[in-house]
């Protein structure tokens, strides 16, 4: 079955049920984003982050402490599972979602979702969205932090540019899943270089899919702290843009 081509829209979500299942660190961004858009937000989990909890005791989210039961996105008009370390409860939501007509997201999770969260730079009243449909959340992050000035590392190419990237990075990425190996998100963006797009751009794809992937398995026992990437810093401290600005690597 082909990828679905997705049609971008903003969501009014001002007192609107949204329900959230995990209270991890991948929920901490979630709650952020939400709590934005003034929804009535319900969060299920049996414990929460320490970020969320505050936002509980403050009264901005509703806390179910506990895991997810059938009958929990009753009168949702949004859901989205934040902790997908069940397979069976990210398929009942799911399951629950479509039959009830609710607009649900599993996250990294691409056919257990109706809508995908796009990467998302706000600046006062201006919001610009960037979505890779799926394919890639490294390159997302990327615009992101391009179009927000938040990257330390400055590039040769224009970013739309790195949009010919995204196929390779697709497969690069089902690979990995299917290995059963994981790569931290700071050394994926040490991956998305400038080198990648020139080899992408001249028709040599053969060779960008090696040194991606050999540049990706560099990553795997390189003993990075969680949150950080050696690599990547390498890179920001020889940039112009690190040099001008005194700028670390991603957060």
């Amino acid at each position: 079955m082909p990828a679905p081509a997705y049609y971008p829209v903003y969501l009014d979500l001002r007192g609107r049920r949204v329900v959230l299942v995990g209270g991890n660190v991948n929920a901490v961004k979630k709650v952020r984003g939400l709590l934005v858009c003034g929804p009535d937000l319900v969060v299920i989990a049996p414990e929460l982050e320490d970020e969320i909890r505050a936002h509980a005791d403050a009264g901005r989210l509703t806390w179910v402490k506990r895991g997810y039961q059938r009958g929990d996105l009753e009168g949702a008009f949004l859901a989205m599972v934040a902790d997908t370390s069940d397979e069976a409860v990210n398929q009942a939501v799911y399951d629950e979602a479509r039959e009830r007509n609710v607009t649900v997201n599993v996250e990294d999770v691409t056919h257990l979702c109706t809508f995908i969260a796009p990467s998302v730079v706000r600046r006062g009243d201006v919001a610009v969205a960037v979505s890779t449909g799926g394919a890639s959340p490294a390159l997302a992050r990327k615009f992101r932090e391009v179009l927000s000035g938040t990257s330390a590392v400055r590039t040769r190419h224009g970013i739309m540019e790195f949009a010919d990237l995204a196929p390779l990075l697709s497969d690069a990425r089902l690979e990995l899943k299917r290995r059963g190996v994981a790569v931290s998100n700071e050394h994926w963006q040490a991956c998305l270089t400038d080198e990648l797009v020139d080899m992408v751009q001249a028709g040599r794809t053969d060779e960008a899919r090696r040194s991606l992937m050999e540049r990706l398995e560099s990553g795997l026992g390189c003993g990075c702290a969680r949150g950080t990437c050696r690599l990547w810093d390498e890179m920001a401290a020889q940039s112009p843009a690190e040099k001008a600005n005194g700028r670390r690597g991603p957060s």
